[in-house]
């Protein structure tokens, strides 16, 4: 399962409501984030460069000793690069694609068949081939978003299965006797490519130096270098909040069409770079090599070493590698041969079945992310039980001080006007018309059933109107996708908070500024120097968001280990982040208690004191009479009555449809 991941920092104080909220961190400490940040990637990319480095060294003596270890590395970086592809996909996204093998053999084929057949140029083949991948998984991506869970995984499993036979069964491919061939090529093994002067020797022949070994080590430690920068960016973060929700991400701003269809992209790219990597060290390629198993085992390398981690694939692909080449499990075959039965035994490819349902239940997390998983539980225990004492939110006597400039609450910043919707023969909502003016707090109460939850989705984009319009600040946003919402200015919370349960709280609130939708893919693989400084900023202003909901003393525990009510603010805070000229607030009061509630009513009349217009959906009578400047009631889809909370909850149709007696000061309405 994928966290988001960013790096700790300290906190520091903003100004300013909504959009203008503090965006730049003070000079010294902005400055000090981004040389951490620097420091700690390139003490990363300068491991992965050793390791790689180190992994070659054996093939330098071109010894036939060396040949099988550069031929086992060889082997592994191809199956990293294609398990890093996939992570991205299965990891992040929760996309369970079975495909990848597919665009492996594309990949190793495509490259080959240029350059062999077409006479390319071997890197241009090499490209082209890389190109033609990217062009088949966008057009299965776009056949496909539509579909999630199985359904999604049986289509690209036909999907490899129909690239294999088309590679394995076409004539121009060598079909049994391989590609390539004597019958085609008069020969069987490709020539080796050569760049800059220098051939690129394959790890074939003893007593020639595997000079192809160095670009292919380098190739696997760059593509798991940009992976790591993908996922710790806002980019990242889009993908573990489509595989969250794909509600939730389109109400960070994410495009989820657009986006994953963008990673699927991306990881058919990096399968096909796999097998790429594999016809180059290998020089020939067997229609077997592509069959079925081959995309099981790059699922399972990454699932064994932990989908949604950043070296899970790599440990992973290792150790299946090695696994698949070593004597280990030939021996257990043999000796089930030996011991069980002559007719029934498991072969290699079975045994690998069994660890991989072995991993499923015993280390669901695979490796790298079950043992972090023991690593950071103590660490955590402390801060658990500090954020268990502190309960949820807290209500403060303090006065309250405006801490924006004031706001012109005249004229309308939210305009509906004869918004309705219908679903099938029932009309949910009919003729509504709503103002909410710049700074003001609008409460729309009613019972259950009245339409209050729909209007709020239609606010934000969740349903399309069948009539009427809105505007924000002027400009139309009637029918428009939540992500255009957010974009425009609208933030909201949910009645069930939907949050990161795995990630820390921090990184929930990293969540909802405007980069996770609109940050290139470019630009979060290169980490450019304007990254890293909009990085600090980010994490600058989320300290400062946690500190005005109360969050600050549980920053970096998991979302799932808050307090229900913390839970809510920290939805609140990840709202605060998207710089929102208006928030939904879709009953937030709901599951908390009466100490809870008045501490959110302080927290929304904080924000109103900041300047902050909110559309707050609510049961709670007291809260409502406490923070609302208007008070509008709905009743089976249409206006009932609106006015200051006092006028509203006077009215005798409001107390008959609603309260169902008359209204007491300081009780709350039910659910």
């Amino acid at each position: 399962m994928s966290t988001i991941e960013h790096e700790p920092v300290t906190a520091d104080a903003g100004d300013g409501p909504g959009r203008h909220a503090g965006r730049s961190p003070s000079g010294g400490e902005g400055r000090r984030h981004v040389r951490n940040a620097i420091r700690r990637d390139l003490v990363f990319a300068g491991l992965a460069i050793l390791i790689a480095v180190v992994a070659i060294l054996p093939g330098r003596s071109g010894e036939g000793t060396s040949i099988s270890t550069m031929q086992l590395i060889a082997s592994m970086s191809a199956m990293i690069v294609a398990a890093v592809g996939l992570n991205l996909l299965v990891g992040y996204t929760r996309l369970v694609s079975l495909g990848q093998g597919g665009f492996y053999a594309l990949g190793a084929y495509g490259s080959a068949y240029l350059a062999l057949d077409k006479g390319w140029n071997p890197v241009l083949a090499i490209v082209g081939a890389l190109t033609f991948c990217a062009v088949v998984g966008a057009v299965a991506a776009m056949a496909t978003m539509r579909m999630r869970g199985p359904q999604f995984s049986v289509i690209t499993l036909i999907l490899a299965v129909l690239i294999e036979r088309i590679l394995n069964e076409g004539n121009a491919f060598g079909r049994l006797a391989g590609y390539p061939n004597f019958a085609q090529h008069d020969t069987t093994v490709m020539k080796p490519m050569t760049v800059f002067g220098v051939e690129l020797l394959p790890p074939m022949i003893a007593g020639e130096v595997a000079t192809v070994m160095v670009p292919i080590v380098i190739i696997t430690a760059i593509v798991v270098i940009l992976s790591r920068n993908i996922a710790r960016s806002p980019w990242g973060a889009s993908l573990s909040a489509i595989g969250e929700s794909e509600m939730l991400a389109s109400h960070l701003g994410v495009d989820v069409v657009r986006r994953k269809v963008a990673v699927f992209v991306l990881a058919s790219v990096l399968g096909g770079l796999g097998g790429v990597i594999a016809v180059q060290a290998f020089g020939h390629l067997q229609p077997e090599t592509f069959d079925i198993f081959l995309t099981i085992t790059i699922v399972l390398a990454v699932v064994f070493g932990g989908s949604g981690t950043i070296l899970g694939p790599v440990v992973g692909a290792i150790a299946i590698v090695w696994l698949e080449q070593s004597d280990a499990l030939n021996s257990v075959s043999q000796w089930q041969q030996d011991t069980l039965s002559d007719a029934w035994f498991l072969s290699s490819h079975g045994l690998l079945g069994v660890l991989f349902i072995l991993t499923l239940f015993l280390m669901p997390r695979g490796i790298v992310g079950s043992i972090g998983r023991l690593i950071t539980a103590r660490l955590r225990a402390r801060e658990i039980d500090a954020a268990d004492a502190s309960g949820g939110l807290e209500h403060t006597d303090e006065e309250l001080v405006p801490t924006a400039e004031p706001v012109d609450t005249t004229g309308a910043l939210l305009a509906l006007t004869g918004m309705s919707k219908n679903f099938g023969g029932l009309q949910a909502v009919a003729e509504m018309d709503l103002v909410v003016a710049p700074g003001q707090v609008h409460a729309i109460i009613g019972p259950n059933g009245a339409g209050k939850s729909t209007l709020a989705n239609l606010v934000t984009g969740v349903y399309k109107p069948s009539a009427g319009t809105a505007t924000l600040a002027g400009r139309d946003i009637t029918g428009q996708p939540p992500h255009k919402v957010v974009r425009a200015g609208v933030g909201r919370t949910f009645q069930t908070p939907q949050l990161f349960h795995d990630a820390t709280v921090r990184d929930n609130v990293l969540a909802g500024f405007p980069d996770t939708g609109r940050t290139p893919l470019w630009s979060a693989a290169l980490k450019t120097p304007g990254r890293y400084r909009r990085d600090a900023e980010m994490r600058v202003e989320a300290d400062r968001l946690m500190a005005l909901v109360g969050l600050s003393d549980v920053a970096d525990l998991r979302a799932s280990e808050l307090p229900y009510g913390k839970q809510r603010a920290l939805e609140i805070a990840r709202a605060l982040a998207g710089q929102p000229e208006l928030i939904v607030l879709d009953e937030p009061a709901a599951g908390l208690i009466a100490t809870e509630t008045a501490g959110l009513g302080d927290l929304l009349l904080s924000l109103r004191a900041q300047g902050y217009a909110m559309v707050v959906v609510e049961h709670h009578m007291d809260l409502v009479s406490r923070v609302a400047d208007v008070v509008t009631c709905m009743d089976q889809g249409r206006l009932l009555a609106r006015g200051t909370a006092a006028e509203v909850l006077a009215d005798e149709r409001v107390v008959a449809a609603y309260l169902g007696k008359p209204h007491e000061t300081g009780t709350e309405g039910g659910h």
